[in-house]
This record gives structure tokens, sequence and C-alpha cells, in this order.
């Protein structure tokens, strides 16, 4: 398949999924902090919740306006009709919404009030239309226990509030995976990557991996991201308070940079123009869970394509073995201006149901239930691009905690490109996070005082 189709898909997919925290000192691998920063902990109920009262929903009929990117038919085949089906007194009307502040506006203009967002461009532009309505006191009242979703994803969600209020509930996530070719493995006659690999020993596996071969370049290691290896750091990019940029304050940048600069310095991996995976010149691939249908023809043609091709889990940083990448997620958010409050809340709920969420996860989206492991074991049941692949790595391990906070000035922080430029520079790990340091900051103080 072309690069432009899977570069398309990529772009896709960052856009779909909400790429929420990533992101100096000099500590190596082997000074790593063993616990993590940020403590998940389970919500349960508590026994004085469970003494409440709780509050059932009513079934009178109701329409519900529902804003998401998908588009009226791709709405009803995901989600629409299967809630029209559980929840009969509750009639769904779609909304095309791009994710900007701008269409919202030019909804509301027009008498259209969407009752429920998919908040999948984050939480700003609900934060900016005062659209957030927080779910806590809600959950209380209905008795919801949140115990079964994955407690990094809650966390997660709460992450990106300011005073960490549960803003929406999450109704999928991203995972990523270590993608690989056994074809070219036994070309170089190499052993194929395990379960429990550390960067070190994936980075060594790659060198040998990377050289020429009956006249074709061969790679060991690309990454869908750079900045893949940070999910596993639990780190932003700045201050969320104040926009202070952290690059040569946290010691995760030190040690995430010098990975990079270890897999890169191998003669022959760099190449800023090409993903070889899909063309077959490169070994192991790094990416979500996606990856294998973004290429390799319509569904037949991709399983002959890809029978070589198999998934572990992302290699670790010592000291953080047995930790995937913090996943993404999108979320249900309820509008503040809803006058249906309840029937979204009740409808929101529906999405993670153990049977909505396993249709999910046989469709070939991971589910948020972690509680109940048989569903994601389920996970692409019903592609054959999956048939015989190890979805395990996917959900093998728990995900790493996310930061307390996400930041809403990271994204002034132009780290892919920056660490671009950085790969093709002779320029040393510190000079590097200074002066990306000092440009970000720049940015950041000049949003600051346009904002006021």
């Amino acid at each position: 398949m072309g690069r432009k189709r899977f570069r398309l898909a990529w772009i896709s997919l960052l856009v779909l999924l909400i790429l929420t925290a990533c992101s100096g000192g000099a500590n190596s691998e082997s000074a790593v902090e063993t616990e993590p920063k940020t403590q998940v902990e389970v919500e349960h109920p508590t026994e004085a919740d469970e003494q409440q009262p709780v509050k059932t929903f009513s079934s009178e009929p109701v329409e519900l306006l529902v804003a998401t990117p998908w588009g009226e038919e791709y709405f009803n085949s995901r989600i629409g009709d299967v809630m029209r089906e559980k929840l009969p007194h509750i009639q769904v009307t779609h909304v095309d919404w791009n994710g900007t502040i701008e269409q919202m506006q030019e909804h509301n203009a027009s008498q259209i009030v969407p009752d429920i967002v998919l908040a999948f461009t984050g939480q700003a532009p609900l934060e900016e239309l005062e659209m957030v309505f927080p779910l806590d006191e809600m959950i209380k009242e209905y008795g919801v226990d949140l115990s079964t979703i994955d407690p990094a994803i809650i966390a997660q969600v709460r992450s990106r509030d300011k005073q960490g209020r549960l803003i929406g509930i999450p109704q999928e996530m991203g995972v990523i995976g270590l993608h690989y070719n056994k074809e070219i493995f036994d070309l170089f006659g190499v052993e194929y990557p395990t379960d429990h690999m550390t960067w070190d020993e994936a980075i060594e596996l790659a060198g040998q991996l990377t050289a020429e071969r009956n006249g074709v370049q061969y790679r060991g290691l690309e990454m869908g991201s750079y900045t893949f290896p940070l999910k596993q750091l639990s780190v932003t990019l700045t201050d969320p308070e104040t926009g202070n940029v952290q690059l040569t304050e946290e010691p995760e940048f030190t040690q995430y940079m010098e990975l990079l600069k270890k897999l890169y310095s191998i003669p022959g991996m760099y190449d800023e123009n090409t993903y070889g995976f899909s063309d077959k010149t490169v070994a192991m691939h790094i990416d979500w869970h996606g990856y294998l249908t973004w290429f390799g023809g319509n569904d037949e043609e991709a399983q002959e394509f890809q029978q070589e091709m198999d998934i572990v889990p992302v290699p670790t940083f010592s000291g953080k073995e047995g930790l995937a990448p913090t996943p993404n997620t999108q979320i249900f958010a309820i509008n503040a201006f809803s006058e249906h409050k309840e029937a979204a809340f009740q409808w929101i709920l529906e999405s993670i149901s153990p049977d909505y969420q396993l249709k999910l996860a046989k469709s070939g989206t991971p589910s948020v239930i972690t509680g109940d492991k048989s569903i994601n074991e389920q996970f692409a049941q019903d592609n054959i691009r999956f048939i015989g692949k190890n979805i395990n790595a996917f959900f093998q391990y728990p995900f790493t905690p996310p930061p307390a906070k996400i930041s809403p000035w990271d994204s002034y922080v132009k780290l892919e490109d920056g660490i671009k430029t950085f790969l093709q520079s002779d320029m040393d790990i510190q000079s590097f996070l200074r002066a990306l340091q000092e440009e970000s900051q720049k940015a950041i103080r000049e949003a600051q005082s346009a904002n006021g």
C-alpha cells in the first residue's frame, strides 16, 4: 500500500484519539524511580453512599441530540442503533461536529443544543463555551460503580480537569503495541522479540536488523510517533498551573532523549521519509492497536500479506517493567445547557455496559472495562486481520498512570518537530532540551499575554 494512505490513516487516528499527556536532569535508565508518580485509586461507592436511596431513571419518552465527528451513518452503525434498541424511550438525533468552538457556536446560533458531546478534541472547547458539566454528583445519586473501568482511564479523564472532576465517561481507549515481521527476523537469523523486553534490549535487537541484504536496506525499529515512550513516564511537558516548560527540570526527559539518541545513532536507522514496516523493510514498528488495518489491501489480501506479522508489548524502561504505555481515551460529556441531563446520563452509561463494550471490542476497539478480562480477550474477533495474532500484547500489563494533571500548555511545545531536527543534527541532548524549552516558553508567554 502507498505511504500516503498510511499517513492519512495515522493522522486520522491521532485526531480521533485524544492525545493527552506526553512529555531535564541527567539521570540514566537505571536511576529511574521504581514507583509511579501518580497513584490511581479505583472508584467504589462508599458504605455511606450505598446506604443512601439510589435514584432510578425515568422511562418517559425523550429526544436527545448527540454531537460527534462520525457522520450519521457511522454513528448509527457504531452506537445509535444499539442504543435505540436498548433504550427505546430515548430517541437520538445525530449532530455533526468537527470538534471546533466555531462550529459549536454555529449550532447554538441555530438553536441546535447537543445534549451529549463526544469530546474528541479535548476539554478546552467545552470550557471555552461553558459547556462542562461534572458528573460526580450524578454518579453518587444513581449509585454508579465505576470500578469496572480501568483506573488509569478514569484517572486520565480526571487529569484533564483543573479541579479533578469527572467531566465525561470514557467509552473506548487506544492502546499501543510493538508489531514485528517474522520474515525479516528469519532473513537475519535473529530471534523474535519477547513479551518482557526493556528498551535497551529492543534497541540491541534493532541494531542486529539494520543492514543491507540482497540490495535492500532494512531497519530494525521505527515508531509511529517519537513521543510513544513518554507515555511510560507520567510527565507533562509543562507545568499545568504556570505554563513553565519542564524539559530541563524533569529527569525523565533526559532519559527519554537518551533512548532516542541511542536508537537513531545506529547507522542506517534514521529515515524521516518512509514508514518501512508496511513495505516489509522494517522489522519492528510501534503503533496503535489499529495499525494492522491501515495497510495490506482488503481484508483477505491483508491477511495473507500480514501472516508473518505479530505483536508483543511495548518495551519498558528499566525500573518500570510490567507497565504498558498510558492509553488514550475519548469521552461522552453532558452539555451543561442540556435540558435532558438525566436521560443523557442514562444513555452515556449504557455505552459502558458489558454488552456494548463487548461489541466494541469484537469490532476492534479496545474496551475501557478491564475488570472483566473476557471482554478484551475477544478484541478484534470479528476482524480476520487479527486471526492468530497475539492480541493479549495490548492488555498484558497494567497501564502507566497518567500525570495528576494534564497541562493545557503542552501543545505549545513542538516536541515531535524538534526531535526530527535533533536527529539530523550533532546537537547534544542538554543543548537541544534548553533550546526547545526557550522556544516553547516564549510561545507560551505570548499566548498568556494575549489571553490577559
